[in-house]
């Protein structure tokens, strides 16, 4: 090993690593298991991960936690889906008239990772790094109706549904139900569900796998985006977000259209 490195400070990029690459959330032992590391190091490490933000832990095991994202979201300046998207958010809030942005799943959240801002000079969005919860985002029941309803419903589980508004859905049954008519028209309504007086749609952005990757969507005033304009903004938002998962296709697979 090079002089200058710190073996703890290895130990936990490591950790880190290998928590973001996995989907579930596991014990110190289960940690220390698969990077071969005494438990009392891999605890140390955890729990000062933890105390960075980085990590999450519930019920004695650990996952990769919204610091990491939120870290991760300066490095995204360079990464593909950063400036793949600004141009198609920029069509958006400019077909829409309206707050256009890009967001991926964390945990139970959504991390917003892009906005394109309305033309008019009232807005009503959130910024880059805000979390939102995903169950009464627009982009995040668009994420989770594009899922397997198992995997969904295991994110849901065990965790109580927060009442943003008179309007927000709180259990999952119910929750169920708006998701798979979410699957049948192929994008989410925030009806209020998370600020009274503010309406969302949102669609979702797949990878060339076929796996989705993000939600897209807008961000309006109720008093300008009324429902009878729910059609006419959802064929923007789904061609939008159908030509960013098109462009991520074409650049992982290096197809041209």
């Amino acid at each position: 090993m090079d002089k200058y490195q710190i073996p703890n400070l290895a130990k936990a990029c490591r950790a880190l690593s290998w928590l973001a690459a996995e989907r579930g959330a596991y014990s110190a032992s289960e940690v220390a298991r698969k990077l071969q590391m005494p438990r009392t190091t891999a605890f140390r490490v955890l729990r000062t991960l933890c105390a960075e933000g980085l990590v999450e832990e519930a019920d004695g095991r650990y996952r990769a936690g919204a610091g990491l994202l939120r870290l991760g979201l300066l490095a995204l300046q360079t990464v593909e889906i950063h400036s793949l998207a600004e141009p198609v958010l920029q069509r958006l809030a400019r077909a829409t008239g309206e707050t256009a942005h890009l967001a991926v799943r964390t945990g139970d959240q959504m991390l917003i990772l892009q906005v394109a801002d309305s033309p008019n000079p009232i807005r009503v969005a959130s910024r880059p790094g805000t979390l939102v919860l995903i169950h009464c985002a627009a982009t995040g029941k668009a994420l989770l109706a594009a899922l397997p309803p198992a995997r969904a419903r295991a994110i849901l589980r065990g965790r109580p549904l927060q009442r943003r508004t008179d309007r927000t859905i709180t259990t999952v049954a119910a929750l169920e139900t708006e998701l798979e008519a979410t699957r049948r028209q192929g994008y989410a309504v925030d009806d209020e569900e998370y600020h009274v007086g503010v309406r969302c749609l949102a669609a979702p952005v797949f990878d060339a796998r076929g796996d989705v990757v993000a939600a897209l969507g807008i961000t309006a005033a109720t008093l300008r985006f009324a429902k009878r304009k729910i059609p006419v903004v959802a064929r923007e938002v789904t061609r939008a977000a159908e030509s960013l998962s098109d462009a991520l296709g074409q650049r992982l697979t290096g197809r041209t259209a």
